[in-house]
Parts: structure tokens; sequence; C-alpha cells
């Protein structure tokens, strides 16, 4: 157990696809420090909290999008971990929806 003052740490991060179909349901499951309070994802402008199940445990489940197609569909997904003092880490993922 890392003390709450530590840096947060992000140990491993699935994606159940980094090219999903719009319409799919895009699950990501976060595995972090015992110290991080919160993990946010973000795509673009857009971003969410994930649900804490258990300590440094964090699941999502989020519908995919149909994105216009004059809009890249090319994306970076953000992983964003904090500790309770607001120190943050960040891990990404490229993603391509079809």
């Amino acid at each position: 157990m890392l003390p709450p003052e530590a840096p947060p740490q992000i140990l491993y991060v699935q994606v159940s696809s980094t090219s999903p179909h719009a319409g799919d349901t895009l699950d990501v499951l976060v595995l972090a420090s015992s110290n991080v309070a919160s993990v946010e994802l973000r795509v673009g402008g857009y971003g969410a909290g994930m649900t804490k199940t258990d300590v440094g445990h964090f699941e999502s489940a989020s519908t995919v999008p149909r994105l216009p197609f004059f809009m890249s569909h090319n994306l970076t997904l953000q992983i964003i971990a904090r500790n309770t003092a607001g120190l943050a880490v960040q891990q990404t993922v490229a993603l391509h929806v079809r």
C-alpha cells in the first residue's frame, strides 16, 4: 500500500479493442497503485470518470459513437490516474474507429 501523497501509478491497461466499430461496446480495465483515487478517460474533447470497483481497480464500458466521414477515425484514448492530492499520471492508447 502506497501512502496517499506518493505519486500515482498506472500498472496495467486493458482495452477490449483498439479498432472498434461504431455501436460496439468498448470495455476498459485499469489497474493502478493503491493510492489512486480516480481514473479519467479522455478522447478528443470528451472525458468520463471510470468506476472504482476495488482498491486500484477501475472499469468502464462505453458505446463507440458513429463518427462523421470528415473526422479523423484515428484517435488517442488518454487514461489519467490521480491521487487525493491531485497528482496525475497519464498513459495513452491509440484507437482506430471503423
